[in-house]
């Protein structure tokens, strides 16, 4: 190195070091599209600080960690606090001021960008932190002016920079402890903005969302739940769910999974088959672990049911959406029939600063190899499905068919030819009734159900055929009886409603009875 170039460096000026304002719009507003994910914000901060008291002592296991949602609607306030082991006095001012320098980096908990807990203040009045850890005698707050902070990041003011912002927008308190709990982590949203349906004070919405992306436990009566869950359990926060509760409710949030796939008010499926997988990494360790659960693949699941999808989670929060490993199926349509998930356990398959896909790289592109026979296979299964559905509905057009064929034998008002003619429709519909009962996609049970629904019917048909009817003409002159049957052979004959010539002949044979 020449003196010029080490002289150059000598006199590097580190006032040149600039952090603008912009960056705290960025972390603020841009990176949370979503409103909702707010909430996952703090719950994956929640869920850490539960982890750190069990592993400080603080409290006997997660099972006892604690995750409050309460919403009041009068006030418009949030608040979200967890039973953690929160934020001694002496750390708090430094942690809640420092920007994307998490002292999580390089560890295993969920979040460690360290921008997270500003989520909120591009949508609200007013953004508090309040906490203490065991042993502190007081609970300190933090306090952020959301209108300041977007009149300064609106300004043109050039000398107003990161460090004036938190000077002017931030207050810092030492409260009086009484009323809070030995060791706990809050935060409170003021006065959100009314977005959409007034989403983040709507109940209903954030339950959902909070069911479907948090770590939350599988319901009760979910019959593959325990199954699930004993798969993630060796893998660390993968495995693991906390009590989240929503206005003080009994029950904590459940993960939405349940037995059955409702695809409308009267169309339901049924989930009957785990399939369980590993992925290993490019070194050859354990990459990712996941599940699939077929059903009987009707069509697209309504994304009300916030099951759908091949899912994507890390430390069992979901990254994305539910189209994330949208390109490992055959089609498209494929993404919305299936319902799995896909715990990423490789530290080096990151999401990204959002959260809702991840970093690109050769570890992430492996993964997704790995994931093309899984969508293959949700494709064939979706294919047989389809296959199964159109032989099942062939057979019950055919039964459908015969009776209505059956009918008119009953009446007694066509001709003979006409009568066998509609005796030869009903021995091809039973033809057509065999081939599907036989179709080799069927498993035995249905196989057996089905031939035994075709034996009544035949014998329902044998019955009537090889029984004598009344004549029903006897009462008419017998030169007018071949063309009342002429005519109704006609009406049979042009007719595409049969059930309606049928109602139409009635009606005529019962205007010519009468006297």
């Amino acid at each position: 190195m020449t003196n010029a170039a080490r002289k150059d460096e000598d006199s590097f000026d580190e006032s040149a070091i600039v952090v603008g304002k912009n960056i705290l719009e960025l972390v603020s507003s841009s990176m949370y599209i979503n409103p909702l994910s707010i909430f996952r914000e703090y719950i994956q901060n929640a869920t850490d600080a539960v982890d750190d008291a069990v592993a400080a002592g603080l409290l006997p296991s997660i099972d006892d960690g604690l995750i409050e949602i309460n919403l009041d609607h009068i006030d418009r306030r949030i608040v979200i606090r967890d039973n953690g082991n929160g934020l001694a006095n002496k750390d708090f001012a430094k942690r809640m001021l420092s920007f994307g320098a998490s002292e999580k980096r390089g560890t295993d908990a969920r979040g460690f960008r360290g921008v997270g807990r500003l989520a909120a203040l591009g949508y609200v009045q007013q953004l508090l932190f309040r906490s203490r850890a065991k042993g502190d005698t007081e609970v300190i707050e933090a306090s952020w002016d959301g209108p300041i902070v977007k009149r300064m990041l609106a300004s043109n003011n050039i000398e107003s920079d990161l460090h004036s912002i938190v000077r002017e927008a931030v207050t810092l308190k030492r409260l009086e402890p009484g009323g809070f709990p030995t060791h706990f982590f809050e935060v409170e949203l003021v006065k959100p903005r009314r977005i959409a349906n007034d989403r983040l004070l709507n109940e209903i919405e954030i339950e959902s969302f909070v069911s479907q992306v948090c770590p939350c436990p599988f319901a009760p009566d979910f019959s593959f739940g325990e199954e699930i869950a004993a798969l993630l359990a060796p893998y660390g926060r993968a495995g693991k769910a906390y009590k989240i509760h929503i206005n003080g409710a009994e029950e904590p949030v459940y993960r939405p999974y349940r037995d059955q796939v409702e695809y409308s008010e009267t169309k339901r499926a049924s989930l009957h088959c785990l399939k369980t997988f590993e992925i290993e990494s490019i070194d050859g360790e354990l990459a990712a672990v996941g599940w699939l659960i077929h059903h009987d693949y009707q069509g697209a699941i309504p994304s009300a049911q916030g099951i759908r999808g091949l899912r994507g989670r890390v430390g069992n929060i979901q990254v994305g959406h539910d189209r994330l490993f949208l390109e490992v199926f055959p089609e498209d349509r494929f993404c919305s029939w299936t319902i799995g998930e896909v715990h990423i356990l490789d530290s080096r398959v990151v999401p990204n600063g959002r959260r809702d896909e991840f970093e690109s790289n050769t570890h992430l592109d492996n993964i997704i190899a790995y994931l093309r026979p899984i969508g293959a296979e949700v494709a064939r299964e979706c294919r047989v499905s389809s296959q199964k559905r159109n032989r099942l509905k062939t057979f019950e057009l055919a039964t459908d068919k015969i009776y209505e064929k059956l009918d008119i034998l009953k009446q007694g008002a066509v001709s003979r030819h006409f009568a066998k003619s509609v005796k030869d429709e009903i021995a091809a519909l039973f033809t057509e009734m065999r081939k599907a009962a036989d179709f080799d996609l069927f498993n035995d049970e249905d196989r057996r159900t089905m031939r035994s629904q075709l034996a009544t019917i035949e014998e329902v048909v044998n019955a009537h055929i090889t029984k004598t009817e009344n004549d029903i003409f006897e009462t008419l002159p017998a030169r007018k009886r071949a063309t009342y049957k002429e005519i109704f052979d006609l009406i049979y004959d042009c007719s595409v409603n049969k059930v309606a010539a049928k109602s139409l002949i009635d009606r005529m044979l019962n205007r010519l009875s009468r006297p």
